[in-house]
């Protein structure tokens, strides 16, 4: 303690250096949204979905729906095309539609395996598939709307991300008035809930630091006094993700809470630090003196805070979830960032900012 009221700045630098590597740790963070990754790798739900993957082409189903005229040669052509695009993708094995079986039935009545050019042959064609139980699976009763129907092998976020940006475009320059297309599946759903997991996190937290700022500033009366508050709360929450970035805990339903929480938790500590502070300060005009009392009254109370609350969090590891294990980690990281942060770089930047106040008392 008698270290930072003597060398704040050396404080502040090593504030500095550790920020710094986190944010390069920052960069690294990955998101998931595997649900086989919520289970440990010994688990026989993760080992079963493993083998999905690696033997049977995944379990991930991928659909893509066609609207129009499914006796149309140009709606089926293009249904056809679709398939070939789609198996140009390493994750997509096989596919299946209606078309398919068109072709096939072509070809075994010695026409070729293609799509006639003519709707009347289509119909023929479809008269001998007309009852066939895989029928229903493929195309509606009116025969306005039909599916190719496929898995995904990956579960990896960047290749499910690339896949549904590929196949939209591809939808988007195909599709026409008389054939409309439309992507859905499991891959669908984890893109967009990869995105929501990060917009929610940027955009929570963002909120949250604005708004915590403003209450501050207004209950202390001092904006820099709400900005000094919440910038050990922000370092905690930029160590926080640098270490995940680092250990590779990915950020996932659990995990994107625990930048808000941290937030909640650590701004108490500021306050308190901050309103003991400016009342010792008062007093005798010293900053030093007043950081060192604030400590020695505040301090303790931080401590053992920091400590209950760690305590109760930490019970999470012996969770069966993966996600909560690493939540009641990442809690019990961000506890003891949040009171470290309170003790050490808040009082360097409060005897920095207010060393003048002991001049200014002096020579009074």
């Amino acid at each position: 303690v008698k270290f930072l009221f003597k060398h704040p700045k050396y404080t502040l630098t090593g504030w500095g250096v550790l920020l710094m590597l986190c944010i390069g740790g920052l960069m690294l963070i990955k998101t998931s949204v595997n649900m086989a990754d919520y289970f440990k790798k010994d688990n026989p739900t993760r080992v079963a979905e493993e083998v999905m993957q690696k033997k049977f082409g995944g379990s991930l189903p991928i659909f893509v729906v066609f609207e129009g005229d499914m006796q149309s040669p140009e709606v089926l052509q293009k249904m056809i095309e679709t398939q070939r695009f789609m198996k140009e993708d390493p994750s997509i094995d096989v596919t299946q539609s209606v078309a398919d079986l068109i072709e096939q039935m072509n070809d075994v009545m010695g026409e070729g395996k293609r799509i006639p050019d003519d709707k009347a042959k289509i119909e023929q064609l479809w008269f001998l598939l007309d009852g066939q139980d895989v029928m229903p699976q493929l195309v509606n009763d009116d025969l306005t709307k039909g599916v190719i129907q496929s898995k995904f092998a990956s579960v990896d976020t960047k290749d499910i991300e690339a896949f549904t940006k590929k196949m939209n475009r591809f939808i988007e320059e195909n599709q026409n008035e008389y054939c409309q297309i439309e992507l859905t599946g499991m891959p669908s759903v984890y893109d967009k809930l990869n995105s929501s997991l990060l917009n929610s996190q940027r955009n929570s937290l963002l909120i949250a630091i604005a708004l915590v700022i403003l209450i501050v500033s207004a209950i202390l009366r001092s904006v820099s006094k709400g900005v000094f508050a919440a910038i050990p709360v922000v370092a905690t929450i930029i160590v926080l993700l640098g270490i995940m970035g680092i250990t590779g805990i990915p950020l996932d339903i659990a995990t994107v809470l625990v930048g808000s929480i941290a937030l909640g938790i650590g701004i108490d500590y500021s306050i308190h630090i901050i309103t003991g502070f400016n009342n010792h300060l008062l007093e005798n005009g010293d900053a030093e003196k007043a950081i060192e009392s604030v400590i020695l009254l505040s301090g303790k109370a931080i401590i053992i805070n920091v400590t209950s609350v760690l305590a109760g969090f930490l019970v999470l590891l012996f969770s069966q979830i993966v996600p909560l294990q690493n939540f009641g980690l990442l809690i019990g990281i961000s506890m003891i960032g949040s009171g470290f942060s309170a003790l050490s770089l808040l009082p360097a930047i409060l005897i920095l900012a207010n060393r003048k106040r002991k001049i200014v008392a002096n020579n009074h």
